[in-house]
């Protein structure tokens, strides 16, 4: 009877550390674990940083090539408006680069014009005629105005200026005063004022003038018209 008695008590005792035997082991699995998660969290963010400080212009490049911002250069060299082809530079004389190749004179007939530019000749009752510009990307058409003679008895016409007509599609990538500087870069520094306005002139040889304008109809393009200058 009394093993019987003595046996229990053990089992008891030892029933009653086993919970504080777990408690412990599961105290130190807890405290254990925070160190082990962290640090491989610590590490991936480390080398992370460590990985856009070691090389920073690879970002800075990929956002300056996102930006959408394009020059003169890079416009012509994808395929759009060359405007330093158009408007040429002082070395290329008072017409624009894409005028210059043609002999006109102030006082020229229509007739003559014609067989410069075929179509030009053909004007209207207001004096103006209008030449599709073929192979100029961004400039739409050529206009011409004639005047009439005041010193011919039958109201004579003759040529008094050749106007650029633009592609109204190029305002989105070309904005009036950047092409208003482009020009300025050949016929001479323009006043902001007149930039806010939208309408440039230049005062050329022998008082031949040049001037720049918006057109206010969003379906009209950039007009450059240059006075021809007197032979």
């Amino acid at each position: 009877m009394h093993r019987f008695t003595q046996t229990p008590k053990r089992k008891s005792i030892a029933l009653a550390l086993l919970p504080l035997s777990l408690g412990l082991l599961i105290s130190c699995s807890t405290t254990e674990a925070p160190s082990d998660t962290e640090s491989p969290a610590s590490d991936t963010s480390t080398e992370s940083l460590d990985r856009s400080v070691a090389d920073p212009s690879a970002t800075t490049e990929e956002s300056a090539d996102s930006s959408g911002t394009e020059t003169l250069a890079s416009s012509a060299s994808s395929g759009k408006v060359d405007l330093a082809a158009i408007i040429g530079t002082e070395d290329d004389g008072w017409l624009p680069k894409t005028l210059s190749e043609y002999d006109f004179k102030r006082g020229m007939s229509p007739e003559e014009v014609g067989k410069i530019m075929p179509g030009a000749e053909k004007i209207s009752k207001f004096g103006f005629s209008e030449v599709p510009a073929n192979g100029v990307p961004g400039v739409d058409k050529y206009k011409f105005s004639f005047l009439k003679d005041k010193k011919d008895p039958d109201g004579k016409r003759t040529l008094y200026s050749v106007s650029l007509l633009f592609d109204p599609s190029i305002k989105k990538d070309h904005p009036y005063d950047k092409v208003a500087l482009a020009f300025a870069e050949k016929y001479g520094e323009v006043e902001p004022e007149k930039i806010e306005k939208k309408i440039v002139t230049w005062v050329g040889p022998k008082f031949a003038t040049a001037q720049f304008t918006n057109s206010i109809n969003k379906f009209e393009g950039y007009e450059f018209k240059i006075v021809v200058p007197k032979s």
